[in-house]
């Protein structure tokens, strides 16, 4: 694809009248340290009012996100988070609002927890660097704790385990804190794993950690009284919801529970100086005083909201895209809507408008029909658009595109349309699991499975017409072999299947290949073993269909190329051009002989003779080692692999992400080969493996990579995709 695909989809809000609103949703809320104020954000700015309740302050104002604001423990300062500057930063201002200072400056996304009891410092968290001595595993959820100068100046870790929502304990020179062990939602209701989150004691003086709420559930929050002795927090226990408990410091085992919410978790706990809890409930703020029940605190807030523009990216093939049979246009979906756009040209037309989600982009033989799945009708169906003027040449600069229903609103599912190459034929899943075919000149429908080759009842499973439109590949996945996969082939005319695999192993992501005459999958048989179904390292696998195929392959170097001197003989012969009517007198019976024959022939290599029989005999391993492999292509001629698997790293590397119609760099270390003269050609007979030297910006602001290949020196530049490795990017551009 020579362009990138980039349209833009905008839409107006609906507008606020100017004027009070009681607000939902309410976050991030804060008691302040003397229990008169709570600070909170809402729609990603920060707002003060009084714990009595009344019209709230707005503290920022800007278009950036701003959240997790903390009091100053004088209450004269907020800290809070903001993303004005990028990902998120620390930043400190008046806590009756105006010009705040950036305390962080850090690629990382910081978040501020605590102030020192001095005040001296903002305690923050943020995933940049473990210790050296750390056995932690590294990831952006798993961070380590700082605190920078108030004043600004450089920062400080304090730990190297990741420890959230830090509260330091009056008088003592200790905090408890919430700790991450993995990469669960933070949000998860009744969750109960290994990974749930404790609430720990870190005691600086000893450098000792202690569990103090050790179990399989969710303990959130801590608060801690004003004279160090209790600590309340959150807890989802006996199969409540999340409320508010307390313990004792010094005897963790006794809990007391102190709100009793039903339906909703309780969020976002603080506690002031005099003992005033605040938390929201349901969206909304309350607090609660000692004994007595909680009251929920009425806000009202100003608002000036105006209609506003949201400006969406719909470049990318969010949901799936499909290039012409032409190869002129690239169908996509994108946030739910089908799109058409040329490969030349950067013209792009809107196929569908509709609150529903459209999906399963398939395209009709003459490229001016697209069939798709739609939820517009209460369940899955599929839908057909077409071009409706002859005039115009293709849907990117289409005046009228009709669309109609192929299959009534019967409340039946059918999902992922896949129209056979001869544009006969219709393969479609019907409720969820069992292949169907249309005959698209009688409408006649034929079940082909029962939904025993795929019984999970999701949206449905991937099909693939062979070139000859007789047969359709799918993977078979039996209740009982779950959730181990093979390969099959189904005849569409006796329904007959015909297992190509059976075996106890992965056997995945089948693709026809040698115009039909054989199935290139990928298999885990030779690799290493899946521990529970992940980890495995794959082999490409060739199985062939026709013994002249299998025949073909097993011929030696030297068979082989006497073999295409033949053919190529053969071929040049066919294409002479007619002799005289004299000569064709002289020659008679004969040439037409040979005609005949010839045309035979070619009918013959041109439809497969399939044979299904011990077709396990005939399948052999293409790799020569195994590795993680996203996908792999074989050419029609069946002489050139391509495996999608980084030769510099060995990462895996599928199309996803790549955001255009070919994919030229490894998404991880940033890799090339050079295969190509123009982007996406694969023309280039070179083949060497290019190091990215450098990074630039084109006019439109779009990144691209400089290669330069290590076996001829050749320099290119490619542009940089949706899921490139964006650390390894940067390290490249500050060179």
């Amino acid at each position: 694809m020579k362009k990138s695909l980039l349209t833009t989809l905008c839409f107006t809000g609906s507008a606020l009248l100017a004027g009070a609103a009681t607000p939902l949703w309410l976050r991030d809320a804060k008691i302040s340290p003397d229990g008169k104020e709570i600070v909170f954000t809402y729609k990603g700015d920060i707002y003060k009012v009084k714990t009595q309740g009344g019209e709230a302050v707005r503290l920022t104002a800007l278009p950036s996100y701003e959240s997790k604001p903390i009091w100053s423990p004088d209450g004269k300062k907020i800290a809070f988070a903001s993303d004005r500057n990028g990902d998120n930063d620390i930043y400190i201002m008046d806590s009756n609002g105006g010009a705040a200072q950036r305390l962080t400056t850090n690629s990382a996304a910081e978040q501020p927890e605590t102030f020192t009891p001095d005040g001296k410092y903002v305690v923050y968290s943020a995933s940049i660097q473990l210790p050296a001595s750390s056995i932690q595993f590294p990831g952006r959820p798993q961070s380590q704790l700082y605190k920078v100068p108030v004043k600004g100046g450089r920062a400080t870790q304090i730990l190297g385990v990741s420890a959230v929502n830090v509260q330091y304990i009056p008088g003592q020179d200790a905090f408890v804190y919430e700790d991450i062990k993995g990469f669960e939602d933070q949000w998860r209701k009744h969750h109960t794993s290994s990974v749930t989150r404790d609430i720990w004691r870190y005691d600086a003086k000893t450098g000792a950690y202690t569990n103090i709420t050790s179990r399989f559930g969710e303990d959130r929050d801590p608060a801690v009284s004003t004279d160090g002795s209790t600590m309340y927090f959150l807890s989802e226990r006996d199969g409540g919801s999340m409320n508010i408990f307390s313990m004792k410091l010094d005897a963790p085992g006794k809990l007391t529970q102190v709100t009793d919410f039903n339906t909703h978790p309780v969020r976002f706990l603080s506690i002031g100086a005099d003992g005033t809890l605040a938390f929201t409930y349901n969206g909304e703020i309350y607090t609660k005083k000692g004994n007595a029940a909680p009251e929920k605190v009425n806000i009202d807030i100003i608002t000036d909201d105006e209609p506003s523009l949201l400006t969406l990216n719909a470049s990318r093939a969010t949901g799936g895209a499909a290039v012409s049979p032409d190869g002129k246009q690239v169908a996509y979906v994108n946030r739910g809507e089908v799109f058409v756009t040329s490969v030349d040209h950067s013209s792009v037309k809107r196929i569908t408008d509709t609150p529903a989600g459209e999906s399963d982009i398939t395209w009709g033989k003459d490229s001016r029909e697209l069939y798709y799945t739609s939820e517009r009708d209460g369940n899955y169906n599929i839908y057909r658009a077409w071009i409706a003027r002859s005039e115009d040449p293709n849907f990117s600069n289409a005046t009228v595109v009709k669309e109609e229903r192929v299959f009534p609103a019967d409340g039946v599912d059918r999902t992922v349309p896949n129209l056979s190459p001869d544009g006969k034929k219709l393969a479609y899943i019907a409720d969820r699991n069992k292949l169907m075919v249309r005959d698209l000149t009688t409408g006649q429908d034929k079940q082909l499975t029962d939904g025993t080759t795929n019984p999970t009842r999701t949206k449905g499973f991937d099909v693939q017409w062979s070139p000859d439109s007789r047969m359709l590949l799918i993977e078979n996945t039996q209740a009982t072999h779950q959730p181990y996969g093979d390969i099959a082939v189904i005849d569409v005319a006796t329904g007959e299947l015909h297992k190509i695999t059976d075996s106890g192993y992965f056997d995945a992501q089948p693709h026809w290949a040698m115009d039909g005459k054989a199935i290139i999958f990928l298999s885990e048989r030779y690799g290493m073993r899946n521990h529970a179904s992940w980890g495995s390292m794959y082999d490409v696998m060739l199985a062939f269909l026709t013994k002249d195929a299998y025949d073909r392959y097993r011929l030696n170097e030297e068979d082989y190329a006497l073999l295409k001197e033949v053919e190529k003989s053969r071929s040049k012969k066919q294409s002479e051009p007619a002799a005289s009517t004299k000569d064709k007198k002289q020659k008679g019976k004969s040439k037409k002989a040979d005609d005949k024959a010839d045309k035979a022939e070619a009918k013959k290599n041109e439809t497969p003779q399939y044979d299904f029989a011990n077709v396990e005999e005939r399948t052999v391993r293409l790799t020569p080692n195994s590795s993680q492999i996203a996908d792999a292509y074989l050419t029609p001629d069946g002489e050139t692999l391509y495996s999608f698997t980084c030769k510099a790293c060995g990462w895996p590397v599928g199309p996803e992400g790549a955001g255009s119609g070919h994919r030229n760099h490894c998404p991880n270390c940033l890799h090339s080969l050079h295969l190509d003269i123009e982007p996406g050609d694969r023309a280039a007979d070179c083949g060497g493996l290019m190091d990215p030297i450098a990074v630039w910006v084109r006019r439109d602001g779009e990144w691209a990579v400089i290669h330069r290949c290590r076996r001829c020196g050749q320099l290119s530049s490619n542009r940089v995709a949706a899921d490139d490795n964006p650390i390894k990017l940067m390290s490249i551009a500050m060179k």
